[in-house]
């Protein structure tokens, strides 16, 4: 299925790639605010873009907490220290 290897590429370096891009992120905004595509397609770019920016900054903050949980579970009742290696993302 095209939709799986996609989501599967490291790389995008197709026209279709881009494409799908656009509807990854259409879906993202749609299951992040409850709405349909329709309304997602419908939307001012503007708006689009504060919500897409929205939608993602609040999943990575989730998947962020998800994982201090996950590790603070593993390491029962020894402390984790969380690492934050953003600054290398820097440039």
């Amino acid at each position: 299925m095209k939709v799986n290897k996609f989501l599967n590429k490291k790389q995008y370096t197709e026209v279709e790639d881009l494409t799908l891009q656009a509807e990854l992120y259409a879906y993202i905004v749609a299951s992040h605010y409850g709405i349909s595509l329709h309304d997602v397609y419908n939307m001012p770019l503007p708006i689009f873009q504060q919500s897409l920016t929205w939608a993602l900054a609040v999943k990575e903050h989730r998947d962020k907490n998800r994982e201090v949980q996950k590790q603070k579970a593993k390491a029962g009742d020894r402390e984790v220290v969380s690492l934050d290696y953003s600054f290398l993302d820097w440039e």
